[in-house]
């Protein structure tokens, strides 16, 4: 219990120094705060995602590539980047709690949101380790066959349990591809760090993705992705705007962009 509490003071003890934090947090109750926390970072991952793409198109022009990926790589923007491991390990370790306690029956939600400070801290350390030791050598199949299995084991257990259930099947989708990206996505951050050429050299970036296996691996994950933060938008927009032709006008554009973005992703890793 010390060892618990040791733990729980410093990070509560900060968040009640933030104004806004501190309000909702001892008026509408933590619970509240997470719940937002849990979108906000979601709404950041998509600007990213989007960046992602942007700037997996410029392979089209591989100098431009190289060039763009040259700016980057300063200490500036690696701390931005490992930064933007907090929403991102956050958000899935969170969403997982949910998943747990909507379809699992898991209760114990403190104890549940400790485990997932507890495990987003280690990422966060070791993403910055191997950010700091530089470029490594981890075998690309052999990296991702297994992320791979061990995430569709986890959309599979959470398949067998959701999809009988009444919630519509977009809700379920969604569910599902959360779980699905609940392994992917991390090991997606940590090995473009192991293999830092993999991801920042035009010309191993376009080598690797002239694997079939990692090419489809890749154009599955943009669609998973896409679809996942999709319909978290379109959920924001459902949930807390009331006038439904400002809801159908924003629907409209959110399907137009990720219709945009899905091609341009798809566009570049197939061709």
């Amino acid at each position: 219990m010390n060892i618990e509490k040791n733990f729980e003071e410093p990070i509560l003890g900060l968040l009640d120094r933030i104004p806004v934090v501190s309000f909702y947090g001892n008026t509408r109750g933590w619970k509240f705060i997470l719940s937002w926390s849990h979108r906000i970072a979601g709404l950041v991952l998509v600007l990213y995602l989007l960046f992602h793409i942007y700037t997996l198109s410029l392979l089209s022009s591989p100098p431009l590539f190289t060039a763009k990926m040259a700016f980057y790589d300063n200490f500036f923007f690696k701390f931005l980047e490992w930064l933007l491991a907090v929403p991102l390990i956050f958000h899935a370790l969170n969403g997982t709690r949910l998943i747990l306690y909507e379809s699992f029956g898991k209760r114990n939600d403190q104890q549940m949101v400790r485990w997932s400070f507890s495990l987003g801290l280690i990422y966060i350390v070791l993403l910055g380790f191997f950010m700091i030791i530089g470029n490594q050598n981890a075998p690309i199949l052999f990296f991702w066959l297994n992320t791979f299995i061990i995430s569709i084991v986890f959309c599979y257990y959470l398949y067998q349990k959701i999809w009988k259930t009444q919630n519509s099947r977009l809700w379920k989708l969604q569910r599902i591809s959360g779980a699905f990206l609940l392994i992917m996505l991390p090991a997606h951050m940590l090995f473009m760090h192991i293999n830092y050429s993999v991801g920042h050299e035009a010309a191993t970036v376009i080598s690797r993705m002239q694997h079939y296996s990692i090419t489809m691996l890749d154009l599955l994950l943009i669609i998973v992705v896409l679809y996942h933060a999709a319909f978290g938008i379109y959920s924001i927009i459902e949930d807390y705007l009331e006038n439904n032709i400002v809801r159908k006008g924003l629907t409209i554009i959110l399907l137009l962009i990720v219709i945009y973005f899905g091609y341009v992703g798809a566009k570049f890793t197939l061709f």
